[in-house]
């Protein structure tokens, strides 16, 4: 189902055929990247990959097109609590498709659905303190700085203090024990944040024939 659309992208409800269409996805070259490259499965473990996300009470999912109608992006609400109106948001895209301007569209596009069709009230996420072009993106949609604290990092065996091409970002790193932390930037949105500038935000009612 067609739950939103901005000037060049348009999200759908996670579909089981989706899973198919995101193996096609090309790869991140950057090893800071390499946990964002989208899994490569047998059917098996694509079943049930898309049961685990679609049948969750704490998750919901969503899948972004662009205007030619090419699966390039995929949304995750995490941790919803659906009493106090709040989840945390993920956001992956294609390596192909990104820099083109479409996780703005995207998130711009979802919001006034999470805010005024889902009901909720505050929307969170975190970015790696190194990936300036995600900042970047949030900032321009609406979200604030929460706090800036050590997570523990997703890939961990990133070679990060061995890697000479890694240097450039070994301030954002440091081990606690064995484990790898990476310096993450909390952000937020409420619902408020987002009804003072809702202009900003496109409001394209859903075809739900789509």
């Amino acid at each position: 189902m067609l739950v939103a659309w901005g000037k060049n992208t348009y999200i759908k409800e996670l579909e089981r055929r989706h899973v198919n269409e995101m193996q096609q996805w090309g790869s991140h070259q950057d090893p800071l990247f390499y946990s964002y490259n989208f899994p490569k499965m047998n059917k098996y473990q694509m079943n049930y990959w898309y049961n685990k996300k679609k049948y969750s009470l704490t998750r919901k999912c969503y899948v972004i097109y662009n205007q030619h109608h090419c699966l390039v992006g995929y949304i995750a609400l995490r941790n919803i609590k659906w009493f106090r109106r709040t989840s945390e948001m993920g956001i992956v895209f294609d390596p192909n498709h990104v820099n083109k301007g479409l996780g703005t569209d995207s998130i711009k596009s979802f919001l006034p659905f999470y805010f005024e069709r889902l009901k909720m009230k505050k929307l969170l996420l975190r970015v790696a303190d190194f990936n300036h072009r995600a900042q970047q993106c949030y900032t321009n949609c609406g979200f604030k700085i929460l706090k800036v604290e050590f997570n523990e990092f997703e890939d961990q065996s990133l070679a990060v203090f061995k890697d000479s091409e890694l240097i450039k970002v070994e301030d954002s790193f440091k081990y606690e024990g064995k484990i790898l932390k990476c310096r993450f930037i909390h952000m937020y949105i409420t619902k408020e944040m987002y009804l003072k500038q809702a202009l900003i935000y496109p409001h394209n009612p859903p075809n739900t024939c789509a």
